[in-house]
C-alpha cells in the first residue's frame, strides 16, 4: 500500500502511531546474514527513506510518528539533525526516534563507517543532535563528530529532545546503553516471561542511575500473529505498564487491511 493510504487505514480503526525502518540500499553481496539466519525478505531492497515517507504521514494524518529503527550511523549528524527537527516541528512534536547500530556490515562500509566504532558512532551522533536540538548556541567535540560554535533551527517541539530509543538486545551491556544515552528500549522478545524480568531490572538499573522518574520508555515489537497469540500478549503488556507496542506487520501477505481489521477487533474487545 502507498504510506498515507496505510497511515489512512491505521488511523481510521484507532491505531496511534505509524513507525517505519531504514536501509538506505542493500549490498548485492553481502556478507552479514540476515539477523534470524534467514534468506533476507525482498522488502528490505524497497524500503522509503522513513523521513520523506513520515513526512507524507504527518500530513495527512494526526497520527504519531517515529522510526524503528534509523540506521543514524550512516548519516551525517548534523543534517539530520536538521531533518528530524524540521519533522518535529512541523507535525507539532509528534516525532519520535528508534535508532539501532545496524547489523548489515557491508552497508555501513558503504557509509565510510567502520563495523568495530558504530556503537560509539551512534552515541556521539545522538549526543550532537541533541544539542543542536537543545542549544541556542551548540557545539560538540568528539572523535567521530565535531561542530564548532553554531546557530541551528528549528529546535523540536519536545525540550530538550525528541525521545530517543534504542534497538537493542535487553543483555546487561545492552541496558547500559540504554541508561548511558537512551530515553528507552523499542525491540523484540519473544519470551515474555523473560521480558518482564529484563524490564524490571532495567526499570531498577534506571532509577539507581538517578534518571527521570518518567523513564525509560518501554516498546516491545509483536510481528503478525494469531488472535489469541496477541489478546495474550498485550495482556501482559498492559501488566508491565509499557508505553507503546509496536505491531511489526511487514511481513503482511496481501491486503494489510486485513490484518488491521482483525488486530483492531481484538485490541477493542482488551
Amino acid at each position: 500500500m502507498p504510506v498515507g493510504d496505510f497511515a489512512r487505514a491505521a488511523a481510521d480503526r484507532g491505531f496511534d502511531a505509524v513507525l517505519l525502518p531504514e536501509h538506505t540500499h542493500i549490498p548485492v553481496c553481502s556478507g552479514s546474514p540476515y539477523p534470524d539466519g534467514s534468506k533476507l525478505p525482498e522488502r528490505y531492497r524497497r524500503t522509503l527513506d522513513p523521513y520523506v515517507a513520515l513526512s507524507v504521514v504527518a500530513a495527512q494524518t494526526d497520527l504519531e510518528i517515529g522510526t524503528c529503527i534509523s540506521l543514524i550511523a550512516q548519516h551525517d549528524p548534523i543534517a539530520l539533525a536538521k531533518t528530524i527537527a524540521t519533522l518535529d516541528f512541523i507535525s507539532g512534536g509528534r516525532f519520535s526516534l528508534g535508532v539501532g547500530y545496524g547489523w548489515n556490515m557491508p552497508e555501513l562500509a558503504n557509509h565510510g563507517r567502520a563495523a568495530a566504532k558504530r556503537r560509539a558512532i551512534v552515541r556521539e551522533y545522538v549526543a550532537l543532535m541533541r544539542v543542536l536540538w537543545r542549544d541556542t548556541e551548540a557545539e560538540f567535540h568528539g572523535e567521530h563528530a565535531n561542530l564548532s560554535p553554531s546557530w541551528a533551527w528549528p529546535k523540536p517541539v519536545r525540550q530538550p529532545s525528541v525521545p530517543v530509543l534504542l534497538g537493542c538486545r535487553l543483555t546487561p551491556s545492552g541496558c547500559a546503553e540504554i541508561i548511558g544515552w537512551a530515553d528507552g528500549w523499542i525491540g523484540y522478545s519473544s519470551d515474555l516471561d523473560l521480558l518482564t524480568s529484563q524490564v524490571t531490572a532495567l526499570r531498577s538499573l534506571w532509577t539507581q542511575a538517578g534518571r527521570t522518574a518518567a523513564g525509560p520508555l518501554i516498546r516491545p515489537m509483536l510481528g503478525i500473529v494469531d488472535d489469541d497469540t496477541l489478546r495474550r500478549s498485550f495482556e501482559r503488556f498492559l501488566a508491565m505498564e509499557v508505553d507503546q507496542v509496536v505491531l511489526d506487520l511487514q511481513a503482511a501477505d496481501g491486503d494489510i487491511r486485513t490484518v488491521l481489521d482483525r488486530y483492531a477487533a481484538v485490541l477493542t474487545a482488551l
